[in-house]
C-alpha cells in the first residue's frame, strides 16, 4: 500500500474522496428525489435563509437586507449567510436543499485531504496520513456537525487543516511568498461564515508557530519569524474576507451578544461526566437517533461528540512508548482542547476570557474538541507510521504494555460493566426509562469491549515475526481505524423529506403579502419561526443567533406572544398564525388550514406614520416603559434620544407605496411631522425627501424616522452600507494583489 502510495501521491486525495461518499452516500447520493440531509439547523434556519437569497437574486436584487425576520437585519453582516464564499454561489444554483448537502460533502473531502497534508508535513508515511485524514473528517465530531445541521461549521472545518499545513509551509521556507497559501485558506475560512471556529484555528495557528520556535536554535530570531509569518497570514486573511470581516463586525457591536460573564463564555461547555462518552464510548448516554429514548445527556449531543476511534485514543499513551518530537504537537493540542472544552471546569477558560480581548463573545466551548480530534487524526497517523518503520523488536517493546495490561483491562472493564447493567435490567421493576437505558448503554460497553478486542488482535500481528503478518497487520489497521470511526458518524448522519412547514403554506394561501403583512406566529410554534423568508411575510421574531440589541430589549418589554401587547401592537402586527384557536375580539378569523388557524386584526396599527409629538429621551430604558404604559398615545407620540428640528404639525398622513429588501418608499401627506417606519434603525440605511438627503434618526429605540415638512413628499429609504463598499473594495484589490504575487512567485520559482 505505502508503495503504491508514494509512486501515486494522488491516490490519497482520490481513496479519501471514495470514503468520503461511502460515509455520506445518504447525503450525496439520496434514496428519494425528495429526501435531503434533515440536520437540526437545516429546516429551521439554513434551508430558509438561502432559500431567500435564491429567490432574491433570481428576482434581480442584491440580497443585503432580510426585512422578514424580527423587523429587519443586514444579510450581508450576517456570516451564516456566506454570501461572498465561493462555495455558496454553487448552492444557489442547485439550490438551497440538494446544494447545501453537496457542498458539506465536499469540505468533509477538503478536511481529510487537508488533514492528511498536515500530517504527512510531520512526517507521517502516506498510509498513514490517509488514515489521520479518514479520523478527522469522517469520525464523530464530523458526524456530529450533519446531525446538528451546522452548515457553516462544516465550510470552516473543512479549511482548518489546511490553515496548520500552510503555516507549516510558511514557516519551512525564507521568501515571503511562502505565505500566499496560508493568507488565502485563512480568507476562504474566514468567508464560509462561522467565526467560533475561527477563533480555535487561530489557536492552532499558534501551535504551529509555539511548535516551530521550540525547534529553533535561535528562539528569539524564530518567534519573531514566527510571529510575523503568522500576523501576515491573519491580517492577510482578514483583508481577502473583508467584504464580509467588516459588515459582520458592525452587526455584532450592535446585537444582544456580548461579553457579559464568565457564566456566558462556558455556556454549553463539555461536562466531565460525559468526556467518557465524548471519546471513548459514543453511545454511553444514548444516541439521538435510535428510539425509543434517544439522547439523555446534556443537551446538546452534537457539541460533545468527538469520538474519533480507539486505536487513535491509544496512540497517546503509545507516544510516550516512540518519543518522537512532532508527536508533542499532537499531544499539546489535545490537552489544550480538552482543557478548553471542559469550561470553567478546565481552568483554561478563565484565563483567556481575562486576557484575549473579545474572547468572551464565544460560548460553547465544548467546540475546543475540534483540537482534540485534530491531535488524535495526527498521532494516529504518527502511529501507524512508526508501525510502518520501526523494526519488529522496537514495535514488541512498544506494544507490550498495551498487548498485556492496556487493552485486556479495558476489554475486562467494559464486558464487566456491560454485564452488570444487563443485570440491572434484569433485575429491575421495569418502571421506564431506566431499566431500557440500562441494556443500551451495557450495549455501547459491550460494543467498545469488542473494538478493544480487535486492536489487540491488530497490535498483536505486529509482533509476529512472519513477514506476511505486517502486511495483514497494516491493511487490518486500515479497516480497524476506518470502521471504527464511521461506526460512530454514520448511525447519526440522516435525510428525510424535507418540505415547507404546513403552517406557511397555509400562510401562503390565508395571509396576504405586502409591506403590511407584519405577522407573528404565537407559541407554541408549528412551525420555523424563519418560514416568513421564503413566503414573504414579515415576521416579528426570528431565529438567528445576532439579533439587533435595540429591537430584542424592546420585544421584551410587554409578552411577545401576545398579539395585542403594546410593543406588538406597535410593530404593525396585522395578522396571527396559531397552531391552536386563538379568541380574541382584536382578530377575526380568516383562515383554517392543516389544521392551523388564521386572523386578522381589526384595527391594526400602521406601519408608517406621522407622529405631532417628539419627545426627547436619551434613556431607552424609560422610553421602553412609556411605550409600555397604557396611557402613552402611541400614535401621536414619538421618542427620540437627541433633539431633531422637526416641524410640529397635525393630520399627517403616510403610505407605504413600495417596499423591497433594499428599499422603501413612502408616500406622506398632512401638516408635517416626525415620519416614523417601524423597520429596524441600522447603519448603512439612507433617506431621502423628494430626493434630497435627509438624516435619519432613531425613533422608540428601535425605528427609522425623518422629519418631513408639510404638504406631499416622497420618502426613500435605501440600505447601502458603508461597511459593504468598504469591505468590497478591500476584498477585491486583496484578491487581485493575491493573484499577482502568486504570478510573480511563480515565475521567481520557474527561474
Amino acid at each position: 500500500m505505502e508503495n503504491a502510495l508514494e509512486r501515486r501521491p494522488w491516490l490519497v486525495p482520490l481513496i479519501l474522496a471514495v470514503l468520503t461518499v461511502i460515509v455520506l452516500r445518504p447525503v450525496i447520493i439520496p434514496p428519494g428525489d425528495d429526501q435531503f440531509l434533515n440536520g437540526k439547523d437545516l429546516p429551521q434556519m439554513f434551508y430558509l435563509l438561502q432559500g431567500y437569497i435564491r429567490q432574491t437574486l433570481q428576482d434581480g436584487e442584491l440580497p443585503l437586507w432580510i426585512p422578514h425576520q424580527f423587523i429587519g437585519l443586514p444579510l450581508i453582516g450576517n456570516p451564516h449567510a456566506g454570501f461572498f464564499y465561493p462555495g455558496m454561489w454553487a448552492v444557489w444554483l442547485i439550490g438551497e436543499q440538494r446544494g447545501i448537502g453537496l457542498m458539506m460533502a465536499l469540505h468533509v473531502w477538503l478536511g481529510a485531504w487537508g488533514m492528511s497534508r498536515l500530517a504527512r508535513s510531520f512526517g507521517a508515511s502516506r498510509t498513514g496520513s490517509l488514515l489521520g485524514g479518514v479520523v478527522y473528517a469522517t469520525s464523530g465530531w464530523a458526524a456530529a456537525q450533519f446531525f446538528s445541521g451546522h452548515f457553516n461549521h462544516v465550510m470552516v472545518f473543512g479549511w482548518v487543516p489546511w490553515g496548520l499545513a500552510a503555516y507549516r509551509h510558511a514557516l519551512a521556507r525564507e521568501t515571503w511568498f511562502a505565505v500566499l497559501p496560508g493568507i488565502a485558506v485563512f480568507g476562504l475560512a474566514l468567508l464560509a461564515g462561522f467565526t467560533p471556529l475561527m477563533v480555535y484555528l487561530v489557536l492552532g495557528l499558534a501551535f504551529v508557530g509555539a511548535y516551530h520556535v521550540a525547534g529553533s536554535a535561535d528562539p528569539v530570531r524564530g518567534g519573531t519569524f514566527a510571529g510575523l509569518r503568522l500576523g501576515a497570514i491573519v491580517l492577510g486573511g482578514a483583508i481577502l474576507a473583508a467584504a464580509l470581516v467588516l459588515p459582520s463586525a458592525e452587526l455584532t457591536r450592535l446585537a444582544i451578544r456580548e461579553p457579559t460573564s464568565l457564566s456566558f463564555a462556558s455556556r454549553y461547555a463539555l461536562p466531565p461526566a460525559q468526556v467518557l462518552s465524548a471519546l471513548a464510548v459514543p453511545d454511553l448516554f444514548g444516541n439521538p437517533t435510535v428510539e425509543p429514548y434517544y439522547y439523555w445527556g446534556a443537551d446538546f449531543v452534537e457539541e460533545f461528540t468527538a469520538y474519533a476511534g480507539l486505536l487513535p485514543l491509544l496512540a497517546v499513551p503509545l507516544a510516550f512508548r516512540w518519543p518522537r518530537r512532532e508527536a508533542w504537537f499532537f499531544l499539546a493540542l489535545i490537552a489544550f482542547g480538552l482543557a478548553m472544552s471542559l469550561g470553567l471546569e478546565g481552568a483554561l477558560l478563565p484565563l483567556l476570557v481575562r486576557w484575549v480581548p473579545g474572547f468572551g463573545f464565544f460560548r460553547v466551548p465544548a467546540r475546543a474538541l475540534l483540537l482534540v480530534v485534530i491531535g488524535l487524526a495526527g498521532l494516529a497517523a504518527l502511529l501507524v507510521t512508526a508501525l510502518q518503520t520501526r523494526s519488529l523488536e522496537e514495535r514488541r517493546a512498544a506494544l507490550a504494555p498495551a498487548l498485556r495490561v492496556w487493552l485486556p483491562a479495558g476489554a475486562a472493564l467494559a464486558f464487566g460493566l456491560a454485564i452488570v447493567f444487563t443485570g440491572w435490567y434484569a433485575s429491575a421493576s421495569h418502571v421506564e426509562p431506566m431499566p431500557l437505558r440500562a441494556t443500551l448503554v451495557a450495549g455501547a460497553l459491550a460494543k467498545a469491549g469488542l473494538i478493544a478486542c480487535a486492536a489487540w488482535v491488530v497490535l498483536w500481528l505486529w509482533t509476529r515475526p512472519d513477514p506476511r503478518a505486517t502486511g495483514w497487520a497494516l491493511g487490518l489497521t486500515a479497516a480497524l481505524i476506518v470502521l471504527d470511526a464511521w461506526h460512530a458518524a454514520i448511525p447519526i448522519i440522516t435525510v428525510d423529506e424535507v418540505t415547507e412547514a404546513p403552517v406557511w403554506t397555509g400562510a401562503r394561501a390565508n395571509i396576504p403579502t405586502g409591506p403590511d403583512a407584519r405577522v407573528l406566529m404565537r407559541e407554541p410554534w408549528p412551525g420555523p419561526i424563519n418560514g416568513a423568508s421564503v413566503t414573504g411575510h414579515l415576521h416579528v421574531l426570528g431565529y438567528d443567533p445576532l439579533p439587533i440589541e435595540t429591537f430584542d430589549r424592546l420585544q421584551d418589554t410587554t409578552d411577545a406572544n401576545d398579539p395585542t401587547a403594546r410593543v406588538n401592537t406597535l410593530l404593525g402586527v396585522k395578522y396571527v398564525l396559531s397552531g391552536e384557536p386563538y379568541d380574541d375580539p382584536a382578530f377575526e378569523l380568516i383562515g383554517i388550514a392543516y389544521d392551523n388557524t388564521y386572523y386578522e386584526r381589526v384595527d391594526p396599527f400602521p406601519r408608517a406614520w406621522v407622529a405631532s409629538e417628539v419627545i426627547v429621551e436619551p434613556d431607552d430604558g424609560a422610553v421602553r416603559e412609556q411605550i409600555a404604559a397604557p396611557e402613552t398615545n402611541l400614535r401621536a407620540t414619538v421618542f427620540v434620544d437627541e433633539a431633531v428640528d422637526c416641524p410640529a404639525g397635525e393630520g399627517g398622513e403616510a403610505a407605504i407605496t413600495e417596499y423591497r429588501p433594499n428599499d422603501v418608499t413612502v408616500e406622506v401627506s398632512g401638516g408635517g411631522g416626525l415620519l416614523v417606519l417601524s423597520d429596524q434603525f441600522y447603519p448603512g440605511w439612507r433617506a431621502t425627501v423628494d430626493g434630497d438627503d435627509a438624516e435619519i434618526v432613531r425613533t422608540d429605540t428601535a425605528f427609522r424616522g425623518v422629519c418631513v415638512p408639510p404638504g406631499e413628499h416622497t420618502v426613500r429609504f435605501a440600505y447601502r452600507p458603508l461597511s459593504l463598499v468598504v469591505g468590497v473594495v478591500l476584498t477585491a484589490a486583496g484578491w487581485l494583489a493575491w493573484l499577482i504575487a502568486v504570478g510573480v512567485g511563480w515565475r521567481r520559482a520557474r527561474r
